[in-house]
């Protein structure tokens, strides 16, 4: 179940977290980055923003997410 987290580059905190869902299939779809990135608000500035595919699943009350940008991985800031 890929999910796509769109981060800062510079800092690692998580924009917006992307998923495409196929409510036919009942499954969860890969997506090009162009796909992630024609969603994103327009005010962002692409060239400060990655996206990173993870299975990461959020947990409620986890607190704000980031992406490690070493480890390439998301975690939950606290």
């Amino acid at each position: 179940m890929p999910r796509y987290y769109v981060y800062n580059k510079g800092s690692g905190e998580v924009i917006q977290i992307h998923e495409r869902y196929d409510v036919v299939s009942g499954t969860t779809l890969p997506c090009t980055r162009e796909e992630v990135l024609a969603v994103l608000d327009e005010d962002l500035e692409e060239e400060e923003l990655d996206i990173l595919e993870s299975e990461f699943e959020p947990q409620g009350g986890s607190g704000p997410l980031r992406v490690d940008v070493t480890a390439q991985e998301v975690v939950s800031g606290e």
